[in-house]
């Protein structure tokens, strides 16, 4: 009766549906908007993206008039200025030629968008990043948990060898495996909370809150879901992914820049407005306008269309290869998702049922003297080790979905 009891332990314990009340349950969607609230990171790419954004109406500008005073006539026998017969006060302003100004606050738009769209590429970042750290920790509560639960039943079938090895059934061996198997869990749990350190310090770092801040208990995970199809997420990476975006914002900046370019062959003016003033009293104004001419053209205006020309041939190459860089994130992600879901369907239908029922049997021949102890643990560490994969492979199907959100560049259902 008392070894009933205990298999019926054994299975209650490594039962799929196991689960223990947690006194505090992390919530995931909780550390990510931490993350993007706190997070240093975000928090610098922001700052440069509103800076950006202070840099347009300068851009659109024109440059500072020019106040001058010029002095004249002043006595041979004098240095001083104050002696002049004849003063003349004048404003200067320059003109860009039409459209120039436009384009150059058109460019500091563009800049401005590439920033906001680094931006978004590192909140994605640091929510994956995020995502990756949570799940590590919930493969590591669970690792723990198991081994926890392992060495409870570990000490329970040390308990029967004892007593059969004092009856003279079994061999002192039996009971020594046992105590060594407690040994081994026993470093298992330690290198385990050691990894629990680190992970929880990753996360906090991610946070911007002390390492050493406590974290609670990670929520149970929901193995119903299934990959999206590839042909939608490639659509949806188009329209949403931060660094293509960035990346066509780029290139309109270098189209921008190759027509400012091409207004360089065109002149800018100057304008100035001047009063002459003789012995303290006016006499008169003065006005003045003047052309900037492009005269230099061949060795000036020409190599910077040129530049221009090359730089925009690049960017549109960029473009393309981090297209390609997409297509392949998004494909390696859902083959990494379709992978871990073969691995949790075959071990909650196939794996761990069939170890439990071969524990059970090994169980019962054990007690009937039909196998040693050596089978009885080796049955027992299998379902152990499905339990841990079984859990290992939620977590990569979770982990999975992060690369994928990153790969299209948002949040997927």
């Amino acid at each position: 009766m008392r070894n009933k009891l205990f298999i019926i332990k054994i299975l209650f314990i490594f039962s799929i549906g196991n689960a223990t009340a947690k006194a505090e349950t992390l919530s995931l969607k909780d550390l990510v908007n931490e993350a993007i609230k706190n997070n240093p990171e975000i928090t610098a790419a922001k700052g440069n993206w509103n800076a950006a954004k202070s840099a347009i109406p300068r851009a659109r500008s024109l440059e500072d008039p020019l106040l001058s005073v010029m002095f004249d006539k002043i006595p041979d026998s004098s240095i001083n200025p104050g002696a002049s017969m004849e003063r003349v006060y004048s404003i200067t302003q320059e003109f860009p030629y039409p459209g120039k100004l436009k384009l150059m606050g058109t460019m500091a738009e563009k800049e401005a968008g590439m920033l906001l769209e680094e931006y978004r590429r590192t909140e994605r970042e640091i929510i994956r990043e995020v995502k990756m750290a949570y799940y590590d920790w919930f493969v590591i509560h669970k690792s723990i948990e198991v081994n926890l639960e392992t060495k409870e039943i570990l000490h329970h079938l040390s308990k029967i060898a004892e007593a059969r090895y004092a009856t003279g059934l079994v061999s002192q061996w039996d009971v020594l495996k046992a105590q060594i198997e407690l040994s081994q869990l026993a470093n298992e749990i330690i290198i385990l909370n050691q990894e629990k350190e680190s992970v929880r310090a990753r996360i906090n770092r991610l946070l911007n809150i002390p390492v050493e801040s406590p974290l609670g208990e990670p929520a149970s995970i929901n193995d119903q879901r299934n990959a999206p199809p590839i042909e939608l997420m490639g659509e949806l990476a188009l329209q949403e992914r931060p660094e293509l975006k960035g990346m066509e914002r780029f290139i309109e900046k270098e189209e921008t820049g190759l027509n400012l370019a091409k207004k360089g062959y065109y002149p800018d003016f100057m304008v100035r407005l001047a009063q002459r003033e003789e012995d303290g009293s006016a006499a008169g104004w003065i006005a003045e306008f003047g052309v900037r001419i492009p005269l230099w053209f061949r060795t000036k205006q020409d190599y910077a269309v040129r530049e221009s020309v090359s730089r925009l041939e690049s960017a549109k190459n960029e473009y393309q290869g981090m297209r390609n860089m997409v297509s392949f994130e998004i494909k390696d992600a859902l083959v990494k998702i379709r992978s871990a879901k073969s691995l949790v369907d075959l071990h909650k239908s196939t794996h761990i049922p069939q170890a439990e029922q071969a524990l059970n049997g090994a169980r019962i021949a054990y007690e009937t003297g039909r196998v040693d102890f050596f089978a009885l643990m080796e049955s027992w560490k299998t379902v152990k080790t499905y339990k841990l994969d079984y859990y290992k492979a939620l977590a990569s199907f979770e982990q999975g979905w992060a690369d994928l959100e990153r790969a299209v560049g948002r949040e997927l259902p």
